[in-house]
């Protein structure tokens, strides 16, 4: 009863929260040991070896030792998001093809957290999907499904062996960054991530040519004068949604104030105290800093004066149409605005160092693009089926699906191996993997290792996310905002004790 009232109190706050606007874009075992094909093939992807053929007599599958004969039909929750539902269909239908007993029946939706709000609220655990993605809206909704036994632990599925990885399990194949930015609960991963998404500055390398500027600024100083040269220049210098604040967080916060600490050297101590919500945290140097840079971007009027009412579409129609030089936002913008593109825009990708040393690491705010939960209250089959498909998720073919169709960066290391896939990439994203080729790039998400329930930690955030738009235009000093909010939060800290 108790676990029911938590997850009813939980709900509350569901009701009032929206779906993480940082995926707008938007987020598996045996081995074959094949190279990929450029050309998605089911046939290449679900080969499998000798081994595993002469089982061909047996009542399980040699891959997962899950029975043939048993059918099986996953109910599957699909956001239906810029990603759009090529790739997630091809992906149903390779992996029905391989395994014939296994079948879906799928809800798309670009609602999908409402409906899975309404799911848990009604809590018949019968009704509800057994996969679902991707975020599950609401302040420590996601941790009391935990406690009350309702998420299947997937933290297992790291080890598990590629179905075409020549041997490597999943973690041994992502991307770096990945598994670290991969939200956890007491330690376990309980949202299973299939794709990566990188965030930061996106250009028109065309525009910048043409003008001469400067496309790799690698220092503070080089990116202020690309700056003042592109207003000189009769262009808005960056543009971003002001309606979502956290856009412009894509660019200069969060990962920004990492990279601001390993410019001091103390990265070893603000880390674990970052983590684990240990105040002050808004008025640090760390972070008070990486504020006072767009305070001094706003002062050089590097923003739209109108910024405050740009919706993210807008505000990248306004780079789009050559109004703004560069656009915060993540590598899913041109699959999300395909049919405004003109031909002549060509892609690039920069993130803005914020120190003087030319050689430090350019930190940026990482995303897993896509991430699945299971339902932890359905027959095991069905969750060990469930678990088998989000571990297929990472086959090259699907991981290059994503990549053509979707615009999602491929969560395996491995895919920039084939040629043939890179070729695939649709220009944004591939303009991000060239730019983390050419510099000293770390990824983080800015994740926490604790939770704190009492509501000033939130109103805490909405302080600065509503003193952004000042900071930005160079009317509020951000100093006076990140004191006041570190005030609030130690109430909470000081509550959670």
């Amino acid at each position: 009863m108790r676990k029911t009232m938590k997850i009813k109190a939980s709900l509350m706050v569901l009701a009032a929260a929206s779906l993480t606007l940082a995926a707008c874009n938007n987020g598996n075992n045996g081995n074959t040991g094949s190279n990929a094909s450029a050309e998605p093939s089911a046939t290449a992807s679900t080969a499998v070896s000798p081994a595993a053929s002469s089982s061909a007599e047996s009542n399980t599958y040699a891959e997962n030792g899950l029975p043939k004969d048993e059918k099986v039909t996953l109910k599957f929750a699909y956001w239906e998001n810029a990603f759009g539902r090529e790739w997630i269909d091809y992906a149903m239908q390779t992996f029905k093809e391989k395994f014939p007993n296994v079948t879906f029946e799928t809800t798309y939706s670009p609602k999908i957290d409402t409906i899975i709000g309404t799911k848990i609220a009604a809590n018949d655990d019968e009704d509800m999907f057994d996969i679902f993605s991707n975020n599950i809206p609401g302040a420590n909704v996601a941790a009391s499904l935990v406690e009350a036994g309702k998420l299947e632990p997937l933290e297992e599925l790291w080890g598990r062996i590629a179905y075409d990885g020549d041997g490597k399990t999943l973690k041994d194949l992502a991307q770096p960054g990945s598994y670290e930015a991969t939200s956890k609960i007491n330690g376990n991963t309980y949202a299973f991530p299939n794709v990566q998404s990188a965030t930061g500055l996106f250009y028109n390398k065309s525009l910048f040519e043409k003008n001469g500027w400067n496309q790799n600024p690698q220092t503070w100083s080089e990116f202020v004068q690309l700056t003042k040269e592109i207003k000189e220049d009769g262009i808005i210098p960056i543009t971003f949604p002001g309606m979502y604040p956290i856009y412009l967080n894509f660019s200069f916060g969060i990962a920004k104030y990492f990279e601001m600490a390993e410019s001091k050297g103390t990265l070893a101590t603000f880390e674990p105290d970052f983590r684990v919500y240990k105040a002050p945290f808004y008025s640090t140097p760390e972070v008070s800093e990486a504020y006072q840079r767009i305070y001094e971007l706003g002062k050089l009027n590097a923003f739209p004066k109108g910024v405050g009412a740009l919706s993210h579409t807008q505000s990248q129609m306004q780079l789009l149409q050559g109004q703004a030089a560069l656009a915060s936002t993540g590598d899913w913008v041109q699959n999300e605005m395909a049919d405004a593109v003109p031909e002549d825009f060509r892609w690039g990708f920069m993130i803005p160092p914020l120190t003087e040393n030319p050689d430090a690491t350019k930190w940026y705010y990482v995303s897993n693009g896509a991430e699945n939960f299971v339902w932890a209250n359905k027959p095991e089959l069905n969750k060990k089926w469930a678990k088998e498909f989000l571990v297929w998720l990472w086959n090259l073919d699907i991981q290059q699906r994503l990549a053509e169709k979707a615009g999602g960066l491929p969560i395996r290391a491995d895919f920039m191996n084939d040629s043939g896939l890179v070729d695939k990439l649709q220009e944004a994203p591939k303009a991000v993997l060239e730019y983390m080729k050419k510099n000293k790039v770390k990824g983080d998400k800015g994740l926490r290792y604790v939770t704190l329930s009492d509501p000033n930690a939130e109103q805490a955030a909405k302080l600065i996310d509503e003193a952004t738009i000042g900071i930005a235009l160079g009317t509020q000093d951000p100093l006076p905002k990140l004191q006041e909010a570190d005030a609030l939060l130690q109430k909470a800290v000081d509550a959670s004790k």
